[in-house]
């Protein structure tokens, strides 16, 4: 049986008319503006599914009495061609209900255009604008896309945990899982040793998991547990890191797409996955969804650092960069990019002083926009500034130059206006060398076990990556702010709803 859910949207309507007059249809939506006129009235109703949602005229202003911008409303009509020339059908309306009322004294979105500042201030009503409508019909659109790609490719979806003992990346910046009960009864240890000794064994049994646990940060370590059966495998999760940033570019609760593939020995391979992942999902982002782009490419120059975004012109040449139908993608090693840095004549808030500093955001949003003006891939950065998981650069497959030190085979995607949109490595995927790097990082073994029962039992070359999914949608959108391309944001200092 072919299911067809009962209620039509506007564009399934106007799709099944194919620009003929059709009788008798049904129109659900909100009201964006109501004009009323001695003979007549226009109501401009939409629902999400199209820009412009639909035009109902309206024979008798008495009809739209009671109706304002944000009022839920159901009119039926006939579908007819119409004498504007802003749309190519319209409802001419017989009848009209009122489902919701709003009160246009109070209704926060009453103007016809509003500044992105104004409507963070109202995440919870934001999605009926047309820009986000249209933001969140990209982000559909990109998550479809991501799915397509590595379904096609022969990765298997699987689903990893949000709660965790591990912190992938070392950073230290996780949340804490504490329930009331356990943060009611944890106590600071004083007194004699026997006493701490006998808080602490209390302060376990408090433990909901009975050892301390965290949000995730990164999916990585559990898609490595089934990578060792499924060759192929990837996600697409939420992550949180406990970062106290304000910026445009980072939130708390952020998106990742990751993937882990097993047999990879050269770093070129995964590179070569990565940006066919991307260029494939752009391409299908641009052929579904060339209204909602256009819709996105409108919105007009903001002039506050808050809310800057790319022109229309700026954007348009990202996203061709980043489609099929653009040129390969940079390649280049970390000490290629030193030599870039510290010969290009800038002075930067961030010294690069000698090989084995850290690329910071203005050097790598040099490299991208500047130097390249396209995005860009950094290989082959220093063992010291990366996790214990990376495969030393000198144990991998193919040969990327004479580095300034010892170096991982790893790679961070650089993309113009965004920066860091991407990263990824090869694995260490041999005991020694994992309990070595542990050792070094001076992290503790203990908690990683399981991890190290991957290398014990079966173990192969492998590599994967992860990709922001907030900062590739940064790129698609012209959206300077990562607020923006997430329905509900949380960052530091807030986490409304």
């Amino acid at each position: 049986m072919t299911y067809r859910f009962p209620v039509k949207s506007i564009r399934q309507l106007l799709e099944a008319s194919h620009g003929a007059d059709a009788p008798q249809v049904t129109v659900n939506g909100w009201v964006r503006t109501v004009r009323t006129q001695k003979q007549r009235a226009f109501v401009q109703v939409a629902d999400g599914s199209n820009p412009q949602g639909i035009q109902a005229v309206v024979s008798d202003p008495e009809m739209v009495k009671g109706l304002s911008t944000g009022a839920s409303v159901r009119l039926q009509g006939s579908l007819v061609k119409s004498i504007g020339g802003n749309q190519a059908m319209e409802l001419k309306a017989s009848a009209i209900t009122l489902l919701g009322a709003s009160d246009p004294e109070k209704y926060p979105l009453h103007k016809a255009k509003l500044p992105l500042e104004h409507l963070r201030d109202h995440f919870h009503l934001r999605s009926r604008t047309r820009t986000f409508t249209a933001m969140w019909k990209l982000r559909n659109s990109a998550m479809q896309g991501f799915h397509e790609f590595f379904q096609s490719n022969d990765f298997i979806h699987v689903n990893t945990p949000i709660f965790t003992t591990n912190d992938c990346e070392g950073a230290g910046e996780s949340f804490r899982v504490v329930t009331p009960e356990s943060l009611a009864n944890q106590t600071t240890s004083t007194g004699t040793l026997k006493k701490q000794q006998q808080q602490l064994q209390q302060s376990k049994k408090d433990e909901f998991f009975d050892l301390p646990v965290n949000l995730t940060v990164s999916s990585q370590l559990h898609l490595e547990a089934m990578n060792a059966a499924l060759p192929r495998v990837y996600t697409m999760g939420p992550a949180f890191r406990a970062e106290k940033s304000l910026s445009t570019r980072h939130l708390a609760e952020f998106w990742m797409l990751e993937a882990e593939a097993a047999f990879l020995t050269n770093l070129d391979d995964l590179l070569n996955l990565i940006e066919a992942s991307v260029k494939a999902t752009t391409s299908r982002v641009v052929a579904a969804n060339a209204d909602d782009l256009s819709v996105l490419a409108a919105l007009p120059l903001a002039t506050t650092g808050t809310s800057s975004h790319r022109t229309k012109e700026e954007t348009q040449k990202l996203i061709l960069s980043l489609s099929e139908a653009g040129p390969a993608f940079h390649r280049i090693t970390y000490t290629e990019a030193i030599k870039i840095l510290q010969s290009c004549g800038k002075t930067w808030t961030h010294p690069i002083d000698s090989w084995g500093a850290s690329l910071q955001s203005e050097h790598e949003r040099y490299l991208a926009e500047e130097f390249f003006k396209a995005p860009v891939f950094v290989t082959d950065y220093p063992a010291s500034e990366k996790p214990f998981y990376m495969l030393d650069s000198a144990d991998s497959e193919g040969s990327r130059g004479i580095h300034g030190g010892p170096t991982v085979a790893c790679v961070d995607l650089l993309v113009p206006g965004i920066g860091e949109v991407a990263g990824g490595s090869l694995r260490e995927h041999r005991l020694d060398g994992i309990q070595r790097k542990i050792q070094e990082k001076k992290m503790d073994m203990k908690g990683l076990d399981w991890y190290m029962d991957l290398r014990r039992y079966g173990a192969v070359p492998h590599g994967g990556f992860g990709l922001g999914v907030e900062r590739y949608l940064m790129a698609l959108s012209g959206m300077g702010n990562v607020r923006d391309v997430i329905p509900m944001p949380r960052w530091f200092g807030h986490c409304k709803y």
